[in-house]
């Protein structure tokens, strides 16, 4: 029996997606923790510096794992500047993410470390906002990533984003 074409689309992508990710994993071990460092700060830089980011009152933004892109200085600014900060929060065995507000950069401190060792609030913490509840979204998601799955479990970091990238060249 043949596959039907959706299905068959569907494996190839994500055949491309596990063959970029590899890609990405491979140039990131080869960029010194130097090269991280300079790469994340001027990018940290064009963030802050956008007008988009200036003019949001509610941002979502990853929290950085050690290969990736770090956003703890756009973090920082966010509550320097008096904005609301939206991080996520994955659901087990799903696709499904919550953005949760944080109450300040050291509220991270607080947060649970998940089985793909990312730091987020616990399953059982109900007190935070949720992004969207009341109609309210967030106006501004941070440019350097776009992650809608959470990381795969065999890899210690699932991507350096294409706008990470661009900043390579």
């Amino acid at each position: 029996m043949e596959e039907p074409p959706g299905d068959a689309m569907a494996a190839a992508l994500r055949a491309a997606k596990r063959a970029l990710r590899g890609e990405l994993r491979q140039r990131l071990r080869a960029l010194g923790p130097a090269e991280k460092q300079r790469q994340s700060r001027l990018l940290g830089l064009k963030v802050i510096g956008h007008p988009k980011y200036q003019e949001s009152k509610r941002i979502a933004i990853f929290l950085s794992m050690p290969d990736e892109v770090q956003t703890e200085e756009i973090i920082k600014d966010i509550f320097k500047q008096g904005k609301e900060c939206f991080i996520p929060r994955y659901k087990p065995q799903s696709n499904h993410m919550d953005m949760l507000k944080l109450s300040s950069a050291e509220d991270i401190s607080s947060l649970a470390l998940t089985s793909w060792n990312i730091l987020q609030p616990g399953d059982d913490d109900s007190t935070r906002e949720e992004a969207l509840a009341g109609g309210q979204g967030q106006d501004c998601t941070n440019p350097a990533e776009r992650r809608l799955n959470p990381p795969d479990k065999s890899s210690s970091s699932d991507s350096w984003t294409s706008s990470a990238q661009s900043q390579q060249a």
